[in-house]
């Protein structure tokens, strides 16, 4: 019997090597390589704690008056986002993340409540981030 696939918010992101998880999972169909989560929890927790960042960011995005994102500001959220969570959290891994699922379990423990989680932190650290730097 296959295993169940979840949605994963942050997919693009193992898929380019900039995170990991340990519940992550790559996919094909025809020559299309996609990633998904293989646990339902951890799965429903990152949509959560993404959809609490698109939540508070329209102004740092500069996203006033539209629901959809261009793929850069999604990326910008996503890693931007992750990685300030991670720095609040006290872990300190660099430009990475080691392990999404385990993250996400902190904010959780720390922040039950999401919408508790220090957006005016957060923001900044996510306008400042950027994907390439200049040599």
């Amino acid at each position: 019997m296959p295993q169940a696939h979840f949605t994963c918010p942050f997919s693009h992101l193992i898929l380019s090597g900039r995170c990991a998880c340990q519940f992550s999972a790559k996919d094909c169909v025809a020559e299309k390589e996609f990633g998904s989560c293989l646990d339902h929890k951890a799965s429903g927790l990152c949509q959560s704690i993404y959809q609490h960042l698109r939540d508070n960011s329209d102004f740092v995005l500069k996203a006033h008056n539209t629901h959809n994102l261009s793929v850069g500001q999604q990326s910008k959220l996503k890693m931007g986002g992750l990685l300030a969570l991670q720095e609040i959290m006290g872990v300190d891994n660099g430009n990475t993340i080691n392990d999404i699922a385990d993250l996400s379990n902190k904010i959780k423990h720390t922040y039950p409540n999401l919408n508790d989680m220090p957006f005016s932190e957060l923001m900044p650290r996510i306008a400042q981030f950027k994907f390439r730097t200049k040599p």
